[in-house]
């Protein structure tokens, strides 16, 4: 049976897709989240399923005028999704269907690992045009929905004639308020997701929290390496700073 610990050090043909569909992730102590650190492949691979469904989605839309035109990618957590399906989108394209143009839009709805604003901030606007365009926006992740939710409103009250959703994974709650038009897997809710762009973030903002429940340098480490898989380089030059704060 895979599972986490063989997956977030394999590579290549050793990496099992099926798994990386629903993954649990794992639980360190005195903490109330579960983490799951997605390697670099996972996603690249996992982000080229998701935009064949797009392409699949653009070839059943040329005649109705509904295929995507413009994507916006939801800072900061559909950078590196956005980054990655450009390639696949805009010079990956079927010929004949338009060119989709990237835009970004600035939303957030966390402080740090689990701690939530009470509504979500628009940390700055459309930065291209979408009136009377079907809108693509890009995020890592859907949550509990609220910030899909929310951007979906905010585009269409813009002038979007349609919007379309995309995320890596969705959890429960987002299912239910906000499910996705494209995604790649889903997880529990008390899930923490460490993507590639946030490996130092979790870090930063997880450790101090350790520290306080009682937790010395060593056993933080123990956490991260062993348990969740964390990079050793990487945890050796970002744990004392994180520490020390």
């Amino acid at each position: 049976m895979t599972n986490y610990k063989q997956q977030v050090i394999s590579s290549g043909d050793q990496i099992d897709l099926d798994f990386w569909r629903k993954p649990e992730g794992v639980r360190v102590p005195d903490d109330e989240l579960n983490f799951l650190l997605i390697p670099d492949e996972v996603e690249s691979r996992a982000l080229f399923e998701v935009a064949r469904q797009v392409h699949v989605y653009q070839r059943n839309h040329l005649d109705n005028g509904e295929a995507i035109t413009r994507a916006l990618i939801v800072t900061m957590g559909g950078m590196l999704p956005g980054v990655l399906l450009y390639d696949h989108l805009v010079d990956g394209r079927d010929p004949g269907v338009p060119k989709i143009q990237f835009g970004t839009i600035g939303v957030s709805l966390y402080k740090g690992p689990g701690l939530r604003y009470e509504n979500p901030r628009v940390q700055h606007g459309i930065s291209i045009p979408v009136s009377e365009q079907t809108v693509l926006l890009i995020d890592d992740l859907g949550d509990r929905g609220g910030t899909m939710d929310f951007l979906v409103d905010y585009v269409a009250d813009s002038g979007a004639c349609k919007v379309l959703t995309l995320a890596l994974y969705m959890k429960p709650a987002a299912m239910n308020l906000c499910p996705a038009d494209f995604f790649f897997g889903e997880t529990p809710q008390d899930t923490w997701i460490i993507t590639p762009r946030e490996r130092v973030e979790t870090i930063i903002k997880r450790v101090p929290m350790w520290k306080q429940r009682g937790a010395d340098q060593a056993e933080c480490y123990r956490r991260l390496v062993d348990i969740i898989g964390y990079p050793a380089e990487l945890v050796d030059y970002y744990l004392p700073r994180a520490f020390t704060q």
